[in-house]
Protein backbone atom coordinates (compact mmCIF):
# COMPACT_ATOMS: atom_id res chain seq x y z
CA UNK A 1 0.00 0.00 0.00
CA UNK A 2 1.40 3.39 -0.93
CA UNK A 3 -0.79 5.89 0.93
CA UNK A 4 2.03 8.43 0.64
CA UNK A 5 0.58 11.93 0.75
CA UNK A 6 3.73 14.03 0.66
CA UNK A 7 7.41 13.67 -0.06
CA UNK A 8 9.98 13.40 2.71
CA UNK A 9 11.32 16.92 2.17
CA UNK A 10 7.83 18.41 2.30
CA UNK A 11 7.05 16.59 5.55
CA UNK A 12 10.32 17.83 7.03
CA UNK A 13 9.47 21.42 6.16
CA UNK A 14 6.01 21.03 7.66
CA UNK A 15 7.62 19.69 10.85
CA UNK A 16 10.01 22.66 11.00
CA UNK A 17 7.13 25.10 10.56
CA UNK A 18 5.04 23.33 13.19
CA UNK A 19 7.95 23.40 15.64
CA UNK A 20 8.09 27.15 15.14
CA UNK A 21 4.40 27.51 15.93
CA UNK A 22 4.68 25.36 19.05
CA UNK A 23 7.76 27.27 20.20
CA UNK A 24 5.87 30.52 19.67
CA UNK A 25 3.26 29.41 22.19
CA UNK A 26 5.73 29.26 25.08
CA UNK A 27 8.66 31.51 24.15
CA UNK A 28 7.29 34.61 25.89
CA UNK A 29 5.52 32.86 28.75
CA UNK A 30 6.54 33.98 32.22
CA UNK A 31 4.51 31.17 33.79
CA UNK A 32 4.14 27.74 32.18
CA UNK A 33 2.08 26.16 34.95
CA UNK A 34 -1.30 26.52 33.20
CA UNK A 35 -3.04 23.15 33.22
CA UNK A 36 -3.94 21.68 29.84
CA UNK A 37 -7.59 20.52 29.48
CA UNK A 38 -8.07 16.74 29.21
CA UNK A 39 -4.51 16.26 30.46
CA UNK A 40 -2.68 15.80 33.74
CA UNK A 41 0.17 18.01 32.51
CA UNK A 42 0.81 21.74 32.49
CA UNK A 43 1.78 23.72 29.40
CA UNK A 44 5.38 23.63 30.59
CA UNK A 45 5.30 19.87 30.99
CA UNK A 46 3.91 19.40 27.47
CA UNK A 47 6.64 21.66 26.10
CA UNK A 48 9.32 19.84 28.11
CA UNK A 49 8.05 16.51 26.79
CA UNK A 50 8.35 17.79 23.22
CA UNK A 51 11.84 19.17 23.80
CA UNK A 52 13.08 15.91 25.30
CA UNK A 53 11.44 13.56 22.79
CA UNK A 54 12.44 15.54 19.71
CA UNK A 55 16.07 15.35 20.79
CA UNK A 56 15.62 11.63 21.42
CA UNK A 57 13.99 11.06 18.03
CA UNK A 58 16.82 12.96 16.33
CA UNK A 59 19.31 10.59 17.88
CA UNK A 60 17.17 7.62 16.84
CA UNK A 61 16.95 8.69 13.19
CA UNK A 62 20.72 9.23 13.29
CA UNK A 63 21.08 5.54 14.12
CA UNK A 64 21.75 5.54 17.87
CA UNK A 65 20.53 2.40 19.59
CA UNK A 66 18.20 3.92 22.17
CA UNK A 67 15.22 2.44 23.98
CA UNK A 68 12.08 4.39 24.94
CA UNK A 69 9.18 2.40 26.32
CA UNK A 70 8.28 -1.09 25.18
CA UNK A 71 6.38 -0.29 21.99
CA UNK A 72 2.97 -0.40 23.69
CA UNK A 73 0.68 2.51 24.48
CA UNK A 74 0.87 1.73 28.21
CA UNK A 75 4.64 1.39 28.18
CA UNK A 76 5.01 4.66 26.31
CA UNK A 77 2.80 6.50 28.81
CA UNK A 78 4.80 5.10 31.72
CA UNK A 79 8.13 6.10 30.18
CA UNK A 80 6.79 9.56 29.33
CA UNK A 81 6.00 10.15 33.00
CA UNK A 82 9.37 8.84 34.16
CA UNK A 83 11.34 11.03 31.78
CA UNK A 84 9.24 14.10 32.56
CA UNK A 85 10.21 13.80 36.22
CA UNK A 86 13.88 13.69 35.29
CA UNK A 87 13.74 16.46 32.68
CA UNK A 88 13.29 19.50 34.90
CA UNK A 89 13.41 22.43 32.48
CA UNK A 90 10.15 24.45 32.42
CA UNK A 91 11.34 27.86 31.22
CA UNK A 92 9.31 28.79 28.15
CA UNK A 93 12.11 30.53 26.24
CA UNK A 94 14.57 27.69 26.83
CA UNK A 95 12.04 25.04 25.83
CA UNK A 96 11.05 26.98 22.70
CA UNK A 97 14.67 27.07 21.54
CA UNK A 98 15.19 23.38 22.31
CA UNK A 99 12.07 22.31 20.43
CA UNK A 100 13.00 24.26 17.31
CA UNK A 101 16.65 23.25 17.31
CA UNK A 102 15.84 19.57 17.93
CA UNK A 103 13.31 19.43 15.08
CA UNK A 104 15.72 21.21 12.75
CA UNK A 105 18.42 18.66 13.63
CA UNK A 106 15.93 15.83 13.13
CA UNK A 107 15.06 17.04 9.65
CA UNK A 108 18.72 17.24 8.65
CA UNK A 109 19.27 13.65 9.80
CA UNK A 110 16.06 12.43 8.11
CA UNK A 111 17.12 14.08 4.82
CA UNK A 112 20.25 11.93 4.89
CA UNK A 113 18.15 8.76 5.23
CA UNK A 114 15.49 9.26 2.51
CA UNK A 115 14.53 5.62 1.99
CA UNK A 116 15.68 4.00 5.20
CA UNK A 117 14.03 2.61 8.30
CA UNK A 118 14.28 3.89 11.86
CA UNK A 119 14.81 0.63 13.70
CA UNK A 120 14.26 1.53 17.33
CA UNK A 121 11.60 4.26 17.46
CA UNK A 122 9.30 4.54 20.50
CA UNK A 123 6.57 2.61 18.65
CA UNK A 124 8.83 0.12 16.86
CA UNK A 125 10.51 0.16 13.43
CA UNK A 126 9.16 2.67 10.89
CA UNK A 127 10.11 3.92 7.44
CA UNK A 128 11.80 7.29 7.86
CA UNK A 129 8.87 8.97 6.03
CA UNK A 130 6.45 7.61 8.63
CA UNK A 131 8.83 8.54 11.44
CA UNK A 132 9.01 12.11 10.13
CA UNK A 133 5.21 12.20 10.01
CA UNK A 134 5.32 10.93 13.61
CA UNK A 135 7.42 13.93 14.65
CA UNK A 136 5.01 16.28 12.86
CA UNK A 137 1.93 14.63 14.36
CA UNK A 138 3.42 14.60 17.85
CA UNK A 139 4.10 18.33 17.63
CA UNK A 140 0.51 18.92 16.49
CA UNK A 141 -1.00 16.77 19.26
CA UNK A 142 0.78 18.50 22.12
CA UNK A 143 0.93 21.92 20.49
CA UNK A 144 -2.80 22.09 19.81
CA UNK A 145 -3.55 21.04 23.38
CA UNK A 146 -1.24 23.79 24.63
CA UNK A 147 -2.87 26.36 22.33
CA UNK A 148 -6.29 25.51 23.73
CA UNK A 149 -5.02 25.79 27.29
CA UNK A 150 -3.54 29.22 26.54
CA UNK A 151 -6.65 30.35 24.61
CA UNK A 152 -4.59 30.86 21.46
CA UNK A 153 -5.72 30.27 17.86
CA UNK A 154 -5.27 26.79 16.45
CA UNK A 155 -1.78 25.88 15.27
CA UNK A 156 -3.21 23.28 12.87
CA UNK A 157 -3.65 23.66 9.13
CA UNK A 158 -4.78 21.41 6.30
CA UNK A 159 -1.30 20.77 4.86
CA UNK A 160 0.20 19.75 8.20
CA UNK A 161 -2.60 17.33 9.05
CA UNK A 162 -2.36 15.75 5.59
CA UNK A 163 1.42 15.58 5.98
CA UNK A 164 0.98 13.64 9.20
CA UNK A 165 -1.30 11.01 7.66
CA UNK A 166 1.38 8.32 7.15
CA UNK A 167 1.71 8.18 10.93
CA UNK A 168 -2.08 8.31 11.37
CA UNK A 169 -2.32 5.17 9.20
CA UNK A 170 0.27 3.51 11.44
CA UNK A 171 -1.76 4.38 14.54
CA UNK A 172 -4.95 3.05 12.97
CA UNK A 173 -3.26 -0.29 12.34
CA UNK A 174 -1.49 -0.65 15.70
CA UNK A 175 -3.55 1.09 18.38
CA UNK A 176 -7.05 -0.32 18.26
CA UNK A 177 -9.39 -0.10 21.22
CA UNK A 178 -9.98 -3.83 21.47
CA UNK A 179 -13.09 -3.39 23.60
CA UNK A 180 -14.61 -1.17 20.91
CA UNK A 181 -13.79 -3.40 17.93
CA UNK A 182 -14.36 -6.84 19.40
CA UNK A 183 -17.03 -8.56 17.29
CA UNK A 184 -17.20 -5.45 15.09
CA UNK A 185 -17.29 -5.73 11.30
CA UNK A 186 -17.58 -2.66 9.07
CA UNK A 187 -15.98 -1.00 6.06
CA UNK A 188 -15.35 2.77 5.94
CA UNK A 189 -14.16 5.14 3.23
CA UNK A 190 -12.53 8.25 4.70
CA UNK A 191 -12.39 11.25 2.35
CA UNK A 192 -9.93 13.83 3.72
CA UNK A 193 -10.96 17.11 2.14
CA UNK A 194 -8.13 18.43 0.00
CA UNK A 195 -6.19 15.21 0.60
CA UNK A 196 -6.37 11.47 0.03
CA UNK A 197 -9.15 8.95 0.36
CA UNK A 198 -8.42 5.75 2.23
CA UNK A 199 -10.37 2.71 3.37
CA UNK A 200 -10.60 1.26 6.88
CA UNK A 201 -12.01 -2.25 7.17
CA UNK A 202 -12.75 -3.86 10.54
CA UNK A 203 -13.20 -7.59 10.86
CA UNK A 204 -13.73 -9.08 14.32
CA UNK A 205 -11.01 -7.15 16.13
CA UNK A 206 -8.66 -6.72 13.16
CA UNK A 207 -8.25 -3.69 10.90
CA UNK A 208 -6.87 -3.06 7.41
CA UNK A 209 -6.00 0.35 5.94
CA UNK A 210 -5.92 0.32 2.13
CA UNK A 211 -5.89 2.61 -0.90
CA UNK A 212 -8.78 0.70 -2.49
CA UNK A 213 -11.87 -0.87 -0.91
CA UNK A 214 -11.55 -4.53 0.00
CA UNK A 215 -15.33 -4.94 0.11
CA UNK A 216 -18.48 -2.87 -0.18
CA UNK A 217 -18.23 0.33 1.87
CA UNK A 218 -20.79 0.62 4.67
CA UNK A 219 -20.07 4.22 5.64
CA UNK A 220 -18.40 7.15 3.88
CA UNK A 221 -16.92 9.93 6.02
CA UNK A 222 -15.97 13.29 4.53
CA UNK A 223 -13.68 15.11 6.95
CA UNK A 224 -12.19 18.56 7.22
CA UNK A 225 -8.56 17.67 8.06
CA UNK A 226 -8.27 19.86 11.15
CA UNK A 227 -11.57 18.66 12.60
CA UNK A 228 -10.63 15.07 11.79
CA UNK A 229 -7.36 15.45 13.67
CA UNK A 230 -8.83 17.17 16.73
CA UNK A 231 -11.54 14.55 17.11
CA UNK A 232 -9.05 11.75 16.47
CA UNK A 233 -6.75 12.80 19.33
CA UNK A 234 -9.75 13.20 21.65
CA UNK A 235 -9.16 16.93 22.01
CA UNK A 236 -12.80 17.70 21.14
CA UNK A 237 -15.97 15.64 20.87
CA UNK A 238 -17.27 14.89 17.39
CA UNK A 239 -20.64 16.63 17.82
CA UNK A 240 -19.44 20.21 17.25
CA UNK A 241 -17.65 19.41 13.96
CA UNK A 242 -20.69 17.40 12.85
CA UNK A 243 -22.98 20.36 13.56
CA UNK A 244 -20.65 22.61 11.52
CA UNK A 245 -20.60 20.11 8.63
CA UNK A 246 -16.86 19.59 9.11
CA UNK A 247 -17.64 15.89 9.37
CA UNK A 248 -20.33 14.48 7.11
CA UNK A 249 -21.36 10.95 6.26
CA UNK A 250 -23.38 8.88 3.81
CA UNK A 251 -23.70 5.31 2.58
CA UNK A 252 -25.74 2.21 3.43
CA UNK A 253 -24.97 2.55 7.17
CA UNK A 254 -24.14 6.20 7.85
CA UNK A 255 -24.74 5.79 11.60
CA UNK A 256 -21.50 3.80 11.82
CA UNK A 257 -19.66 7.14 11.57
CA UNK A 258 -20.48 7.80 15.23
CA UNK A 259 -18.46 4.72 16.23
CA UNK A 260 -15.41 5.39 14.07
CA UNK A 261 -13.56 7.85 16.33
CA UNK A 262 -13.83 5.50 19.30
CA UNK A 263 -12.18 2.52 17.61
CA UNK A 264 -8.63 3.86 17.97
CA UNK A 265 -6.54 4.99 20.92
CA UNK A 266 -4.05 7.81 20.27
CA UNK A 267 -0.58 6.88 21.60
Amino acid sequence: MSRTVSGGKQTQELARAMAGRVAGLVRELQDTTTMVPRSDWTVGEHAAHLAFTKDLMTRMVAGEELAYGDGTRQGLARTNMETLVGYRERNGAVLAERIESAVDAFCREAAALPAGTVRNGPLGPMPVETFTAYVLTHLMMHGEAMARALRKPTILDRASVIGGLPFVYFVFEHFLDQDAVRNFTAAYAVHVRGGPRFYVTFDEGLVRITDEPVRRVDCHISADPVAFFRVGIRLVEQWGPIARFQLTTWGPKPWLAFKFAGTFLPP
